[in-house]
């Protein structure tokens, strides 16, 4: 897919523009967020690649971090899907699969921001290094490598045709929000569906640096994770597999504001379904629906006022030390269209930094599972009715308690 395709000029690093423009005050300028997430929903890695660039100033130093974050988090060899999301969920006392998590901190100052094209990045720092291209706005390839035993190569190709509009909230309530602070945050989603195709490469050094469990330090690997990598298995590849990425950036205190996502890519079909909800936000409150129709792509919007988002099952989680969802359900109406979805929470991946009092009483839990949608049209034509995709999304706010638990429970979860 060439930039003609794709008709949408690649989007680049908004902290530099900032920066030169119009700087911000010491608070703002430690409250601004700008992140990359490209996921892949492969049986050999469904995961993230995720990059997020926090407090680019390091301000506060002694309660915030600052730099550029990187993030590989996923399950490798994925357990098998059930057909349907009305399947029972597994036991929460059986084996956890073999997954990790991953962080990497940059300083900004290594950091190369829109070099050599709009939206990239180059760094390196401490033993790793990385660089991340855009041809256009939705095509990306990227390269990590960390000394001690980590290789990731990734490609990924947003269909043609499926870019999402922006979504901006200026409503965000709370101390922070935006009549008293001038919080804002915007949502970007060149590539609601993609495909995507890489290889990530282990290595036991690696593994020896990180936690057995999620629930201490920020970065794990799982017990069936390490035993698959002393048999001798040290690669996963895959290739045409459904992918995702977004683009979103803001001036908000990240703690303070969070969410509820979820996405489901199929490329073979190319439809997505993707929800946003930030708290204290009724214009970052959606849900977007991409499909194919009569050899042409579609898409649309449904607002919040068109939406039900209910939590059917939820279970205490002891490694975030919240109640989480294991099933969603979303219902959507409105003059032109319906749509009924339902999503199962089949593992989480907590990702959690505790360095800094700033966040170690927020978490963002990393969700894997499967999801049921259709969509109608008003006469009550079927659009699309899927069943048993593989999903991915987020669940991320405040947190009272930050605790610590054995790690053969937190691996079953």
């Amino acid at each position: 897919m060439t930039s003609a395709d794709n008709q949408r000029h690649p989007a680049g690093w908004l902290w530099p523009a900032l920066r030169s423009n119009r700087p911000l005050g010491p608070l703002k300028a430690a409250s601004f967020i700008e992140w990359r997430y490209y996921a892949i929903l492969a049986p050999a890695f469904h995961g993230i690649v995720g990059l997020a660039l926090v407090n680019p100033e390091r301000r506060f130093g002694l309660v915030a971090e600052g730099g550029l974050l990187l993030i590989i988090a996923g399950l490798l060899d994925r357990p098998e899907l059930p057909a349907d999301a009305a399947a029972p969920a597994p036991s929460l006392m059986a084996p956890g699969p073999a997954s990790l998590c991953w962080m990497h901190l940059f300083p900004t100052r290594t950091c190369s921001f829109d070099t050599p094209t709009p939206g990239s990045v180059r760094a390196g720092a401490d033993g790793c290094c990385f660089a991340l291209e855009h041809d256009d706005a939705a095509s990306v390839r990227i390269e990590i490598e960390a000394g001690a035993g980590l290789h990731l190569r990734l490609t990924h190709e947003g269909l043609a045709g499926v870019a999402l509009p922006p979504a901006r909230g200026r409503d965000l309530t709370g101390p922070f929000g935006s009549k008293a602070f001038g919080a804002h945050w915007t949502v970007d989603c060149p590539a609601p569906v993609a495909r995507s195709e890489g290889s990530l490469t282990l290595g036991g050094g690696l593994l020896a640096d990180l936690a057995a469990a999620p629930g201490g330090p920020p970065g794990y690997a799982t017990a069936a994770l390490r035993r698959q990598v002393g048999a001798g298995t040290s690669q996963w590849t895959w290739a045409g597999a459904s992918g995702y990425y977004e683009h979103s950036f803001g001036v908000r205190p990240l703690p303070l504001h969070g969410w509820d996502f979820l996405f489901v890519p199929d490329a073979a079909s190319g439809s997505a379904a993707v929800l946003q909800t930030y708290r204290g936000s009724r214009a970052l409150r959606y849900l977007d629906v991409c499909w194919r129709q009569d050899g042409r792509a579609h898409q649309h919007r449904f607002a919040a006022d068109d939406l039900t988002l209910t939590w059917p099952e939820q279970v205490q989680d002891p490694v975030l030390g919240v109640r989480r969802p294991r099933v969603r359900r979303i219902a959507a109406a409105d003059a032109d269209y319906r749509l009924t979805l339902t999503n199962r929470v089949l593992h989480r991946l907590p990702l959690l930094r505790r360095q800094k009092l700033a966040v170690r009483h927020f978490f963002i839990s990393e969700e894997i599972g499967i999801a049921d949608w259709t969509l109608t049209d008003a006469a009550g034509r079927v659009l699309v009715a899927a069943r048993g995709l593989p999903c991915g999304g987020e669940l991320a706010h405040f947190r009272l308690r930050a605790p610590r638990v054995a790690a053969g429970r937190a691996d079953a979860l």
